[in-house]
């Protein structure tokens, strides 16, 4: 007979081997998005996210968005990275070391998030297995990294915060208390980054008010309700003081607007090509930048809410068309903002996509039969958070926030298949506490 081995020692293994893994995973992803120091580069000031940036380090305002002209106070963007890159500027300067620490900060945050991916994948009732073959698939597909956006940072805040919330729907009264103080803080940080989750996250809260009605109230409603609030209160009045109104991000006016309109194609790229982007946006000329200083800020966008409203109203078969085909590119995305999908120049990212996008449906299907509260948490987001995408013109890295996903999920019939083949369990799998049951196949 051979000797038990003791669970202590195979859990000890599985967290070596998931470290090993862990540390694989983020090494290999650092030199799959290498990025090379050139001396003659410099941050570009003509985009949004460093131009507020800048500002904020010269004048310690938050103000000027737009490049044609200088408009004043803004809102236009959520405050957390424009912050966050300010500092980095603060320190590096807006030259060639400046948008150095821009990519490698971009390409050390995604490697960071690859890394995780066997302990996002094990927490969200996948196992730690799939998560490491959908990292090796992510750095083959190596999805485009745009360095002066909020995206890869959203992501990795967007993967912790449901893994947190995943931990939390499984706690008892007197722990749920301890986790929901620091699921009410990622929550309240999500908010300052990426305002659009800010959906899926009411959806949690109503999912949880409905679930433990009284037991929320004396557990949770500070933590979840009260301390997000708090966290956000700083940004809120000032906009208030300066604007006079309650804003968190005033920007949905302008993009309804200039993405339905009578010249409005599906994509920004088809609208900059085609010249349209240049007569309905601020940054494409001074025009529409004169209204945004004369107006101010909150009433150019209700002025181009109202318009957008207007059109929409005008032409509803071309309104559902133009949301058709966003929706279609969001999850299918295209390299150049046209129709034809696959591109030139990153096929193998885009069929990678494409394949694991797909896949996805099943891997839900999978993981709801297996774990339900992760497959929930999945869905919230994955049908949630792209909504007001559908509306607005296709930039591809709208999509990056949630891309983790579709990873993860996609990878779950390709892992379910290897193992039926091997005749082997995921070895390294752990359930979240209070899932049903593995979510591999027992053979």
């Amino acid at each position: 007979m051979l000797p038990s081995i003791p669970v202590t020692f195979v859990s000890a293994r599985r967290r070596r081997f998931c470290a090993l893994a862990c540390a694989g995973l983020f090494l290999a992803c650092l030199f799959r998005y290498s990025v090379s120091y050139d001396p003659n580069d410099s941050v570009r000031r003509k985009e949004e996210m460093p131009r507020v940036a800048i500002n904020l380090h010269e004048t310690g305002q938050f103000a000027n968005p737009f490049f044609p002209l200088d408009t004043g106070p803004t809102a236009h963007l959520a405050p957390a990275i424009p912050v966050f890159l300010a500092l980095v500027i603060n320190t590096f300067g807006e030259k060639a070391a400046g948008i150095y620490a821009f990519k490698l900060m971009a390409a050390v945050i995604v490697a960071i998030q690859v890394a995780l991916f066997p302990i996002f994948s094990s927490r969200l009732g996948m196992g730690q297995l799939n998560g490491f073959v959908g990292g090796c698939i992510w750095i083959l597909a190596k999805p485009t990294l745009v360095f002066s956006w909020e995206a890869y940072y959203a992501a990795l805040l967007i993967a912790v915060t449901c893994c947190v919330f995943r931990w939390y729907l499984d706690c008892e009264a007197h722990g749920a208390r301890k986790v929901a103080w620091m699921l009410g803080g990622l929550m309240g940080l999500s908010i300052l980054t990426i305002p659009t989750f800010a959906l899926v996250l009411a959806a949690w809260l109503a999912w949880e008010i409905w679930q433990r009605k009284l037991t929320f109230i004396k557990t949770s409603l500070l933590p979840l309700a009260l301390l997000p609030a708090f966290i956000i209160s700083p940004w809120v009045i000032r906009n208030y003081f300066v604007f006079h109104r309650i804003i968190i991000r005033d920007n949905a006016g302008l993009e309804l607007s200039e993405s339905n309109n009578d010249c409005a194609q599906f994509s920004l790229r088809r609208n900059m090509d085609s010249g349209c982007f240049a007569h309905v946006d601020p940054n494409g000329g001074a025009i529409e930048a004169r209204k945004v200083l004369e107006l101010g800020e909150p009433k150019y966008n209700d002025l181009r809410l109202r318009e957008a409203f207007h059109w929409i109203s005008s032409h509803p078969a071309r309104f559902l068309k133009l949301t058709g085909m966003r929706f279609i590119a969001f999850w299918f995305p295209t390299e150049n903002g046209t129709v034809h999908y696959t591109g030139s120049g990153r096929r193998l990212e885009r069929v990678l996509i494409y394949l694991l996008t797909l896949l996805s449906l099943n891997g839900l299907v999978i993981l709801y039969r297996r774990d339900f509260k992760s497959a929930a948490v999945c869905m919230s987001c994955l049908t949630l958070y792209p909504l007001i995408y559908y509306l607005v013109q296709f930039v591809d890295r709208y999509r990056y926030p949630i891309m983790w996903l579709t990873f993860l999920l996609g990878t779950i019939p390709i892992t379910r298949y290897a193992n039926s083949k091997l005749l082997v369990d995921d070895p390294s799998f752990e359930r979240p506490p209070g899932a049903s049951k593995d979510i591999t196949p027992q053979v």
